[in-house]
């Protein structure tokens, strides 16, 4: 069986509306959307649809259910060996199920019919594959919900193994093996526990070497102790003795003594020369002043000559630009009346040429008044003739869907007729005049073959009537055919008409008004798109604008616009000539500010030259003055200079005699401080080789040794005999569970290379119970399952599915594998594998996949089929 799409209506968040998945393909097909999208309620859907009966109200068919209640509909077309099928299913309201072969639409079971139809087409019981194969959201065991469900997958996979691995030979060893069996367990019985663990004489015995090495490696380890004592207390002894000698002492003090000495000499030596120089820092300081006096004396004389010069020649220009200033002032007067002449000619011509503007303005709103009226008028009737439309629509109850269903019941009831024709008395009617003949108040076709059941009787209008008796052949048949002739009576009084004929007339009828609606809506949507008060309003702004429309001649728009444009130019080289006039103007008054500010500057700089330079008659004295003070000054540099160089040189490195000073001084503290510790240490050592000497625990360790030896032998001889039993236990089950490894032989040769995608060189182990995989052999290392990660757990269960699948596959059983977000827990590297693994089973296996992550899947390819939701 191969899904082909499925289809939803009014379930869960569907309500209301028709969800559907065409396009499903033959190997993998991945319906990738968001969450939230429904891609649970596809899954549950579809396991509903194959394994709840029609007319169940089980917990897992309410949950399909909408908050809005209503039936809950669920379709899939799906492709076997016999052909292509609809299977259909309508729960909790209109409870029916339905199987349709396609493309014929031709209904071939029903109800209880088409339950049985279903589980024929599975294969198995409804808790076989597909309990086995569909994984839904979450899940990552194997293990089914209720223990009901357990026992039925179990058994199935149990008769899927016989089915492929043959019968399986009785138990090997009978009664003989049993007596075996039963004298190992006796002989070790005393000795091991049930899980091996040993017990009594062994188990004592263990515990006394236990104690014994115990007590053996205390006493090595005192005896050990006892070795390093000595040896520590004669290295600190000899350390002591080196550290406390006279001379030793004795040389540490005069080291001290010394750099203690070097220390106070070099600290005396760097105050003189910090104090040489201060003196040559203060010397430098008073020729840099001496020399500055100089210096800005002979700068001040030379300004005072520059400055003379330059306050002459700044009055002189001051004068000259305050008179062009004055000039361009006239100009600029002269400029701003003819400005004002033309911007009164122009503003003139433009009161005119807005007039006959307003006037063209009003006269076309009037026109458009008039066209928009007419539109008006327009949509006021396609308004009416939707209207009239939608009420005749809403009168007749003959739509599509109800002509559909009224073509389906004459379907079911002519199909039902031809089944009580098969086994019925039958007669044909050829009328040779207008007048029908009449049965049960309804006129009799002719050229039609009709069936005879029962009494039946015939009038023929104007001659008599027939009284017919039918012997009661096919009373189940006609039974269906009443009850579905009663169906299409039904539907045909829903809309008031008597014959498929006029059902079919009045459904165009139908049609045609609504198609004449939706004309006159697209009529609307074209004229008015956001209705007719706008257009309205629009009119009334029109005939606002139009209000001053005249027929008085109009001025040509040429000539005013030629005019206004000749009063522009004018204006404009106006404005021209006024904007030259002020720009002279500005910047000959700003030459002339500048002019008056270089004048005052001048002046301030002489007064200030004159200021520092003093009278003329006292610079020469000045001058000689300074020049005496600079080369004393200088003189007294040169030799501050000289003396700190002197000091300089040669000067004991401070820094190293301090460090010398600290070193010997850390010294003494240090040699103080272990010749302490090493007397304490000493002492110690003393009092714990005195106390372990006298316990003669090397006396001891040696009986101990002897006592030890004797025990690990009769231990080993315990345990060579429980190892014996052992080794012949395992022998005897081994070959008992043999038989029981047949069943694995099948699934695990097709799980092993899916296995081998993910994992190298690794095994599952198998419960001989459940048949169901306990634990992962990697590296020669066993794990049991349920103590790896989720993910592992997940690949593990989705790999051991298609496993399972493979094996229904080679039995002629083809199941869909469907996998609801399954692979949730798996990285990135893990989960391309296990795309891997899909695409290898998808060769010959059809795999559904829902998922949310829509990035990570794209690497999976397949078939993306398409997803459609629409009102119903």
């Amino acid at each position: 069986m191969r899904l082909r799409s499925l289809t939803l209506s009014n379930v869960r968040k569907f309500a209301g509306k028709r969800a559907e998945i065409t396009g499903i393909g033959d190997g993998i097909t991945v319906v990738s959307e968001a969450n939230e999208f429904g891609k649970s309620t596809f899954f549950d859907a579809l396991h509903a649809l194959f394994f709840e009966k029609y007319s169940s109200a089980a917990k897992p068919v309410k949950s399909l259910q909408p908050y809005a209640k209503g039936a809950v509909e669920i379709a899939a077309e799906i492709e076997t060996d016999a052909g292509l099928f609809r299977v259909e299913k309508s729960f909790l309201q209109r409870k029916s199920a339905r199987i349709l072969r396609q493309p014929s639409g031709a209904l071939i079971a029903q109800d209880d019919e088409a339950e049985r139809w279903i589980a024929t087409a599975l294969g198995s019981d409804k808790n076989g594959p597909a309990g086995l194969l569909w994984v839904r959201q979450g899940a990552i065991g194997l293990d089914a919900d209720t223990k009901d469900e357990t026992a039925k997958q179990l058994e199935t996979r149990r008769d899927l193994l016989s089915s492929v691995s043959g019968e399986i030979d009785a138990m090997t060893g009978g009664r003989r093996m049993d007596r075996v069996m039963k004298r190992v367990a006796e002989e070790l019985k005393p000795l091991v526990t049930a899980t091996g663990k040993p017990t009594g004489q062994w188990r004592a015995l263990n515990s006394e070497i236990t104690e014994m090495e115990g007590e053996l490696s205390t006493l090595d380890a005192q005896i050990a102790k006892l070795s390093q004592a000595l040896t520590d207390r004669r290295q600190a002894e000899v350390t002591l003795a080196q550290l406390d000698q006279p001379e030793a002492r004795a040389n540490r003090a005069a080291s001290l003594t010394k750099a203690e000495a070097a220390l106070a000499e070099a600290r005396a030596h760097a105050g003189q020369v910090e104090r040489a120089a201060q003196d040559h820092r203060l010397a430098q300081i008073e020729a840099d002043a001496a020399r500055k006096g100089l210096d800005d004396f002979l700068a001040a004389i030379d300004r005072v000559a520059r400055a003379e010069t330059t306050a002459a020649e700044a009055a002189e220009a001051r004068a000259t630009a305050q008179e062009h200033a004055q000039r361009q002032e006239t100009a600029v007067r002269a400029a701003q009346e003819a400005k004002k002449t033309t911007a009164t000619a122009v503003s003139n011509a433009r009161i005119m040429q807005e007039a006959a503007r307003n006037q063209a303005d009003a006269r076309a709103a009037k026109a458009r008044a008039e066209g928009l009226l007419a539109q008006l008028q327009k949509i006021e009737t396609a308004q009416k003739s939707r209207d009239e439309a939608r009420a005749k629509v809403a009168a007749s109850k003959a739509t599509a869907k109800w002509l559909t269903q009224v073509e389906e019941a004459h379907s079911a009831a002519a199909t039902q007729a031809a089944a009580v024709s098969a086994q019925a008395v039958t007669m044909r009617l050829d009328y040779s005049t207008d007048t029908w003949a009449i049965r049960d108040g309804a006129p009799l076709p002719g050229d039609e073959v009709i069936a005879l059941t029962g009494s039946t009787k015939i009038e023929f209008p104007g001659i008599g009537a027939m009284h017919l008796q039918v012997p009661d052949g096919g009373q189940e048949a006609a039974v269906s055919l009443t009850r579905s002739q009663a169906r299409l009576d039904d539907m045909l009084s829903h809309a008031a008409v008597s014959s498929l004929r006029e059902a079919r007339e009045r459904a165009a009828k139908h049609a045609k008004w609504v198609q004449e609606a939706e004309t006159a809506d697209t009529i609307l949507r074209t004229l008015a798109p956001n209705g007719a008060d706008p257009l309205r309003a629009e009119i009334s702004a029109a005939e606002l604008a139009a209000k001053d429309a005249d027929d008085t001649p109009l001025t040509d728009q040429d000539t005013l616009d030629q005019a206004l444009a000749q009063t522009q130019v004018d204006d404009a080289a106006a404005q021209a000539a006024l904007a030259r006039a002020e720009a002279n103007y500005a910047t000959a008054r700003e030459g002339a500010i500048r002019a008056q500010a270089a004048d005052q500057n001048a002046q301030a700089a002489l007064e200030a030259a004159l200021v520092t330079a003093g009278d003329a008659g006292v610079r020469d004295g000045q001058r000689a003055e300074l020049i005496r003070v600079d080369a004393q000054s200088a003189q007294a540099l040169e030799g501050k200079a000289e003396a700190l160089e002197a000091l300089r040189t040669g000067a004991p490195d401070l820094a190293t005699a301090k460090a010398e000073f600290t070193r010997a001084q850390n010294a003494v503290q240090a040699a103080r401080e272990q010749v302490q510790k090493l007397q304490v240490r000493v002492a110690s050592l003393s009092a714990e080789i005195h106390a372990l000497s006298e316990a003669g625990i090397e006396e001891t360790r040696d009986t101990l040794a002897g006592q030890l030896e004797a025990a690990r032998d009769q231990a080993a001889r315990f345990d060579g005999k429980v190892a014996a039993l052992t080794r012949l236990k395992e022998a005897l089950e081994a070959e008992r569970t043999a038989a029981r490894d047949t069943y694995f032989g099948p699934v695990q040769a097709e799980l092993a290379p899916l296995l081998s995608i993910l994992y190298d060189e690794a095994g599952l182990q198998f419960d001989t119970d459940n048949l169901l995989p306990t634990g992962l052999t990697r590296a020669e290392t066993e794990e049991r399952l349920d103590n790896l990660s989720g993910g592992t757990q997940e690949q593990i269960a989705i790999l051991t599915r298609l496993a399972f699948a493979r094996l229904f596959q080679g039995q002629g059983r083809h199941m869909p594998i469907v996998l609801d977000d399954a692979l949730v827990y798996s990285d990135d590297a893990r989960i391309v594998k296990m795309f891997t693994a899909l695409t290898r089973v998808a060769q010959d296996q059809q795999i559904l996949v829902f998922t949310c992550r829509t990035m990570a899947f794209m690497e999976l390819g397949g078939t993306r089929p398409e997803v459609a939701i629409s009102a119903i």
